[in-house]
């Protein structure tokens, strides 16, 4: 089976097409296998090949994390062109339950899969009455803010939280800000703060040559993203392309949203590197105001975080450009950066 995104343009459609007839012809994929293609940011066709069995092998323990059995009634907001939103209404069938994908919230909801951004519009949507049943809600796919896992604490929603990707599929979870442990099945190590694992499953690589950022040693796989250990399990640092060099330092992205976010000016924000003649890079955020009052309370935010973290770019947008899917958009985010919005 290959997936594709039905709202590509035609010619990247054809690319996408023509990808897999030809993969198909070389005998590099075949019965048993599964291909999720994605546009990328270039509109380059990027496909992750895996087997159906290795989704298979998560059936039951992502059923026993999350507790979704046949009587559940599983909420899918995000295209199933996603893996992971595709996954999440795969795996609703295979243990019975009704999966009901689409935008708006059924009231007889009581598991969500989404990532933060649908989350929160979850959220907003139950502060209006909705989703009077939801007991569960399964998150990944892009960072969680405190915030969000606090007002679904606040609502009594029990939230689940897993880490992997396109290439390695479930590597950790938890149900708390703590470390993320192991996911069932998975083996993981830190190596020289980068997160190794091994499972039953991973993907297979890609259709294309270099396609990606998986990397394997043996049976163990990487795509880059950086932990480190702690009790119990492993802190997740960024994703392997949130580390930004900027005259010689190297800055967590990530680390520097929560603090401007901590300030409570912001209600999102996104961090990013933009080229720097000097330093090599620079960062920027688009933030989207709280309210009022939040530039004098950025810039005291940002004062107190090392020079080097310190954004140079300032844009303001009234939400950040996500993709179909829920993610950050991230060639959006770098030409909003670019453009005459920038506060330089």
């Amino acid at each position: 089976m290959a997936v594709l995104d039905p709202s590509w343009p035609d010619a990247v459609r054809r690319a996408a097409e023509a990808l897999v007839d030809a993969a198909l012809a070389a005998g590099r994929i075949g019965a048993g296998d599964l291909v999720v293609l994605t546009s990328g940011s270039t509109g380059r066709p990027r496909a992750v090949v895996r087997t159906i069995d290795s989704w298979r092998a998560s059936v039951q323990p992502l059923a026993g994390l999350a507790g979704i059995g046949a009587d559940d009634v599983v909420w899918v907001p995000g295209p199933l062109s996603s893996s992971l939103f595709l996954h999440g209404a795969w795996h609703a069938v295979q243990v019975g339950a009704r999966p009901v994908p689409g935008r708006e919230p059924p009231a007889a909801a009581t598991v969500l899969h989404a990532v933060p951004a649908l989350l929160a519009d979850a959220l907003d949507a139950a502060d209006g009455g909705a989703l009077p049943a939801l007991r569960t809600a399964v998150v990944a796919g892009d960072a969680l803010p405190d915030a969000l896992r606090e007002r679904a604490a606040a609502r009594g929603w029990r939230l689940v939280e897993y880490y992997g990707a396109a290439e390695l599929s479930f590597v950790g979870w938890r149900v708390d800000a703590g470390p993320f442990r192991a996911f069932p099945g998975a083996d993981v190590q830190v190596r020289a703060g980068t997160v190794w694992a091994r499972s039953p499953y991973l993907a297979r690589g890609y259709l294309g040559p270099d396609d990606g950022p998986l990397r394997r040693s043996g049976e163990w796989a990487t795509v880059g993203d950086r932990a480190e250990p702690a009790p119990g399990g492993f802190r997740l640092l960024g994703r392997g392309d949130s580390a930004v060099t900027t005259g010689g330092h190297t800055v967590l992205v990530e680390e520097v949203e929560a603090a401007l976010r901590a300030s409570g000016a912001v209600r999102d924000v996104a961090v990013l590197g933009v080229p720097h003649a000097r330093l090599g890079a620079v960062l920027a955020a688009v933030v989207v105001p709280a309210g009022d009052g939040w530039r004098p309370a950025l810039a005291t935010a940002a004062r107190a975080l090392p020079a080097p973290a310190r954004p140079r770019r300032w844009v303001a947008a009234d939400a950040l450009p996500r993709t179909p899917a829920g993610k950050l958009d991230r060639a959006a985010l770098r030409h909003l950066v670019a453009g005459p919005a920038a506060l330089r």
